[in-house]
């Protein structure tokens, strides 16, 4: 197996199925067929139904992630900067209305997957789409008009091992549609396994992750909306807006929360429903994807109507697919640069400033920790030990009262203990992105109203 030096592999997957930090890629299920996944009762996550051997852990991303040597694989001879490799930075927002105030932000994906579907040299793309209620699959898109059926972001815990499953049984090329640490796997797997398989990757998009979610978070905020989570029929996180809505759809009702306001929302979807791995990942920027798209949460874009992409180009081809798109008149688009992606972002993700300080603390701990160091790495400003520390103390038990279910208490303790630093989010929130306060101090430079004039 070709890894770095300083890559310890442990010889199974004990440890991330007692931690909880298995993401459903699939990685380990292509290298030990006789691995399947399953529900946790408790965590509410996935995590595969055995431990399984060395070669099953050697391509977990929740055990390493090895990114010098992955860079060197998927973007061989490229530069990588501390925000991986970089070829260009836009901001973009489809001219299609419909499409866009549909979609999680400008409503990009769909148009370059439209776009990518009409080439001769793509023969589908594989993305998540509905199956019923929670659950949600990867299938093979081929006919554009399925593209607007996808469903904009999801964020609770899925299955994304269909991905690798589709690649291995059809010969052809395809567009992936994925999260980081879904492609951290996929690729480990098929440059360790399968390198053959690389060549039926047309080209990948990427998310800017916000963040997977365990399925407490769906059965919290169904508590506080008194919806039966087991009743559900469909369930839809974005849309209408920048922001959009969550929308849970029941025989009975619909059940409309909005996701910046409400407080049972921010109670449910708090930081602590994550998954575990979550807080010591440093790949919220999608370093393996050749194009990554996201929210452009910038002071800019605050008053837009519908919403405006963060796109990051990792490749000239994915620049030229972009340019292809704004000269035939379906997005419209401004030069940006990776100080937008800090800003959008912040410093503290984009650099993993808490995720490489909480996984240093883990160790210290003893507990199953990836390793993973990023290109951002050498940028990153360590949150303090004493804040890590308080966190780990705050999450463990708040997931001991997620596996009792007594998401009320957690409710009330957001309402009381934390709702000064809950409500400050807010105030950092008005100070920075409406007050503009970073360029009142001459730390930044926003973009100008003529750059972002092209945008609704």
């Amino acid at each position: 197996m070709e890894t770095s030096p300083q890559m310890k592999i442990p010889s199974d997957l004990r440890g991330v199925i007692d931690s909880g930090m298995c993401t459903a890629c699939g990685a380990c299920l292509a290298a030990d067929p006789g691995l399947d996944l399953e529900m946790d009762p408790s965590k509410l996550v996935y995590r595969p139904t055995g431990v399984g051997d060395e070669r099953a852990a050697g391509v977990c991303p929740a055990i390493a992630v090895d990114f010098p040597w992955l860079h060197s694989k998927v973007f061989p001879g490229r530069q990588v900067t501390p925000h991986g490799v970089v070829d260009s930075v836009l901001l973009a927002q489809s001219t299609d209305i419909d499409r866009n105030l549909k979609a999680s932000s400008g409503g990009l994906i769909k148009e370059m997957l439209a776009e990518l579907l009409l080439r001769s040299d793509i023969d589908g793309v594989i993305a998540l789409d509905e199956v019923a209620g929670l659950e949600y699959r990867e299938r093979l898109v081929t006919d554009i008009e399925d593209v607007d059926r996808l469903p904009g972001s999801i964020y609770h815990a899925v299955r994304l091992d269909d991905t690798l499953r589709i690649l291995r049984e059809q010969p052809g090329r395809y567009v992936l549609v994925g999260i980081p640490c879904q492609f951290e796997g996929l690729y480990t797997y098929i440059h360790r396994h399968e390198p053959e398989l690389a060549d039926r990757i047309a080209l990948t998009v990427g998310l800017l992750c916000g963040w997977l979610y365990s399925h407490h978070s769906i059965r919290a905020i169904s508590q506080y909306k008194k919806v039966d989570p087991d009743d559900i029929t469909h369930i839809a996180y974005r849309g209408g807006g920048p922001v959009g809505k969550l929308r849970m759809v029941t025989p009975e009702r619909t059940v409309t929360v909005g996701r910046r306001v409400d407080f049972s929302y921010q109670v449910a979807f708090d930081r602590s429903f994550n998954n575990t791995r979550c807080h010591v990942c440093v790949n919220h920027s999608n370093f393996l994807a050749d194009i990554v798209v996201g929210d452009a949460w910038l002071p800019s874009t605050v008053t837009t109507r519908s919403g405006i992409s963060l796109l990051i180009c990792r490749t000239p081809e994915a620049r030229s697919l972009v340019d292809d798109l704004e000269d035939s008149g379906r997005i419209v688009l401004t030069e940006a640069s990776v100080e937008e992606i800090t800003e959008s972002q912040t410093h503290r993700v984009v650099f993993g400033d808490f995720a490489y300080a909480y996984a240093d603390y883990r160790r210290a701990l003893g507990l199953h920790t990836p390793d993973m160091f990023g290109p951002n790495h050498a940028e990153t400003r360590p949150a303090a030990e004493d804040a890590v520390a308080h966190f780990h103390k705050e999450l463990v038990r708040k997931q001991e009262l997620q596996a009792r279910g007594d998401y009320r208490f957690l409710w009330w303790r957001k309402a009381t203990k934390e709702l000064p630093r809950h409500l400050k989010k807010y105030l950092d929130w008005f100070l920075v992105r409406v007050l503009r306060i970073k360029s009142l101090k001459g730390e930044r430079q926003e973009l100008s109203r003529d750059d972002m004039a092209v945008f609704r």
